[in-house]
């Protein structure tokens, strides 16, 4: 008799938690003023960077959400294309890790969604900013429950 087991191993579980929060954070923000859109998304992007720039295996997603940011920041118009390809490899990542994982295709749609509307960006961009973020700290909870348990 074969017994199967699920393990969750997190070096870092608090990490979860600070992307969730910052993302959820930007994405009200995104929304409630569209005015600002291009600092608040290229200081989302460069803080993406930092933290996956301190997490070696996301130094590619890191880099290019780096440059995607100062793009953002230089190019206002550019912001949907912009946040788009961030997402397109975020979500090919997601889904080349592991898989296809639930988060990778959600990802994909919406950066299918941000560029096929680019008028309406603020919203999608903090759609999908509010969707990252519950999902990381759902994620983080998860794990703080299991971690209790054992």
């Amino acid at each position: 008799m074969q017994q199967f087991y699920t393990q969750f191993s997190e070096a870092q579980p608090g990490k979860k938690f600070t992307n969730g929060l910052v993302a959820l954070f930007t994405g009200a923000l995104s929304m409630i003023f569209p005015d600002l859109l291009h600092i608040i998304i290229a200081a989302w992007l460069i803080s993406n960077a930092i933290m996956q720039f301190l997490q070696r295996p996301g130094f590619f997603v890191g880099f290019v959400s780096f440059v995607a940011g100062v793009f953002v920041y230089q190019f206002e118009n550019f912001i949907p294309y912009a946040f788009a390809f961030v997402l397109i490899v975020m979500a090919f990542g997601a889904i080349l890790s592991g898989g296809i994982s639930f988060f990778g295709i959600i990802t994909f749609v919406f950066a299918l969604l941000i560029t096929g509307t680019p008028a309406l960006a603020n919203i999608m961009i903090g759609a999908f900013l509010v969707f990252y973020g519950s999902t990381s700290l759902y994620t983080w909870w998860q794990f703080r429950k299991l971690r209790k348990q054992l």
